[in-house]
């Protein structure tokens, strides 16, 4: 099943599904995260082309994974590949294209800095790092809106459950 690339809102089994994801993705060595990675976005790419909808994400995600414990990590890649653009506005994507010899690499950077602010506010807020506390952070923490500056790249937005799950799992799984 995947959640996250196709959940527009939480539901009350959400937080064994987070555990499941976070296992996934920790479970993975970093090169399989990797090449993982690569392989969703490729997915969909090919399967996707013009359609940005969580059904094409999520169909793509399907087709990477092998239909076992890495379908959860594919789901979570998905989710943070299709939401990507609301990550990273178009001036630092061209920055980011101008700045750097690998695209791709220096995106998956940017993001990854960007989702371990998200983790820094589990932190803070006295959340650990696991998945009932992970699902509760996203649950409450829009509940007030997080509006940013367009000059404030450590602002993260109000953002739907699934892509705060997402970008949180992804971090904290990638973690050694």
């Amino acid at each position: 099943m995947l959640a996250l690339a196709l959940a527009p809102r939480a539901r009350a089994d959400d937080a064994s599904y987070v555990a499941r994801a976070l296992a996934a993705v920790h479970d993975l060595t970093p090169a399989r995260r990797a090449a993982l990675e690569h392989d969703v976005y490729e997915a969909a790419r090919t399967r996707c082309h013009t359609d940005t909808s969580a059904r094409c994400f999520a169909e793509a995600a399907a087709a990477a994974c092998h239909g076992d414990g890495e379908c959860a990590a594919a789901d979570v890649i998905a989710a943070n590949t299709r939401a990507a653009p609301d990550w990273i506005d178009e001036a630092t994507r061209a920055q980011l294209v101008r700045g750097s010899a690998d695209y791709r690499v220096a995106l998956a950077g940017e993001l990854q800095r960007r989702f371990g602010a998200l983790a820094s506010e589990l932190a803070l807020a006295g959340g650990v790092a696991d998945a009932p506390a992970i699902d509760r952070f996203c649950r409450d923490r829009d509940r007030a809106v997080h509006a940013c500056t367009g000059d404030d790249a450590t602002c993260v937005p109000s953002l739907p459950w699934s892509r705060c799950v997402s970008a949180v799992v992804w971090y904290i799984g990638s973690e050694p």
